[in-house]
């Protein structure tokens, strides 16, 4: 069986890729602190619609009998797209980068990957224990 193919797993895998990234680029934003003319950048947030497959967020009707009405689906909205903020801080070089900004950003991404990897543990582990071995601490 190739966890792989399960939706949560798709998820938490493309979540932990792009805070890998996001992590990458907060490290060069803080690393050009000081390099004129450089403006900080950000990721866009991860579009789970698309990572995870058109139907994964859909719950379908059980039809056990022909005459039964499958139902409609209805289209689920995952979260308000952010919108960018003009730099309100530029220092006469044109570096537009705040660390103090940037400094509050990387705990949350830290923090942000610690709870998907607890949330991989957590499902291997109810894998683990639905086919009858021991879950791993």
């Amino acid at each position: 069986m190739n966890i792989g193919k399960i939706p949560i797993f798709r998820m938490m895998t493309a979540k932990m890729r792009w805070l890998e990234h996001r992590q990458r680029v907060l490290a060069q934003n803080i690393a050009n602190a000081d390099t004129p003319g450089y403006a900080p950048r950000d990721l866009k947030p991860l579009d789970y619609g698309r990572t995870a497959g058109r139907d994964s967020f859909r719950l379908r009707l059980a039809v056990t009998n022909a005459s039964h009405l499958p139902g409609k689906i209805q289209k689920t909205a995952f979260g308000a797209e952010r919108k960018s903020r003009d730099n309100y801080e530029t220092s006469p070089t044109g570096n537009a980068v705040i660390l103090e900004e940037q400094l509050v950003k990387v705990p949350d991404n830290a923090a942000a990957h610690q709870l998907v990897t607890n949330l991989y543990r957590k499902q291997v582990g109810m894998f683990r224990i639905a086919l009858g071995r021991q879950a791993a601490r």
